[in-house]
């Protein structure tokens, strides 16, 4: 009797020894998924497209209580930052001027110009063919903060789009109409629309520059917003022009113009390869 009880002692021995691996190998794998479940829940939300629209406020020196507002967008090239907006929005702006965004983690925050341009009272540079123009914002001591948030919603220049689609292309506009959506809580807006015309030779004031039409007719704030293909893969980006005002008739019918996109890049490139 007492072999078997040493044998049955010995079976539920080796029957503790074989589970304990099974139990350990157990807790191994649950310590390693709720440890990846753990890097996974700390990762940074990817920025949605919209959200690397920015917009630019100023206040009117002559008139206090009057203010201006244009949208604006950031390009990386060659680690070089730069902000691109309308070129006429670009004129009612100065250094007091409020750049407003919302941060890689969904935050509020703004800048004022001179940040950034403490010498330069016109960091602008407009085109001379068409209506906008660009900034390059320097790294300067005090706003690392700022150019790192900046940076990270910055588009980059192999993203701007070397030749408009074809007409009736469905594209996203994304701005700040009406100053809606530049609030205490910065959120741009984003309206679905399509290209209506190949690149145009329109007349204009200095003479003629190169126009892109395209529904729907967007309300004032929206100059310097970018234009973006619609329906693109997660993580990809195409900027196909950027808006810059309306035309209309006597009837009160709109479209939108937006300068090609080809137009900013090549400017940028021109720009990013000076010493």
């Amino acid at each position: 009797m007492t072999p078997l009880l040493f044998s049955r002692e010995l079976g539920n021995d080796s029957m503790h020894r074989l589970h304990s691996p099974v139990r350990n190998a157990s807790a191994l794998i649950f310590a390693v998924v709720a440890f990846s479940t753990s890097i996974n829940a700390s990762e940074p939300k990817p920025i949605e497209a919209w959200d690397r629209v920015v917009c630019i406020q100023s206040q009117v020196e002559s008139k206090p209580d009057t203010g201006k507002l244009c949208s604006a967008f950031l390009v990386t090239a060659d680690e070089r930052l730069f902000l691109v907006t309308a070129g006429h929005a670009s004129a009612e702006t100065n250094l007091k001027s409020k750049l407003r965004y919302r941060d890689p983690d969904g935050v509020t925050q703004w800048v004022s110009l001179k940040t950034f341009f403490r010498t330069s009272t016109n960091p602008w540079q407009r085109n001379e063919q068409s209506d906008f123009a660009i900034a390059e914002l320097p790294s300067v001591d005090g706003a690392e903060t700022y150019r790192s948030h900046l940076s990270a919603l910055s588009i980059s220049l192999d993203s701007i789009c070397t030749e408009t689609p074809p007409r009736t292309t469905e594209i996203v506009a994304v701005g700040f109409p009406l100053a809606i959506g530049a609030g205490d809580v910065i959120s741009p807006v984003a309206v679905v629309g399509h290209i209506a015309s190949r690149e145009t030779n329109t007349a204009n004031t200095w003479g003629h520059e190169p126009i892109v039409y395209c529904s729907p007719a967007l309300a004032q704030g929206t100059s310097g917003g970018p234009a973006f293909l619609n329906n693109q893969p997660d993580g990809e980006l195409t900027v196909i022009g950027m808006h810059i005002g309306v035309v209309k008739d006597v009837s009160g019918a709109k479209l939108s113009k937006m300068v090609p996109a080809n137009l900013i890049r090549d400017q940028i490139s021109s720009h990013a390869t000076d010493e």
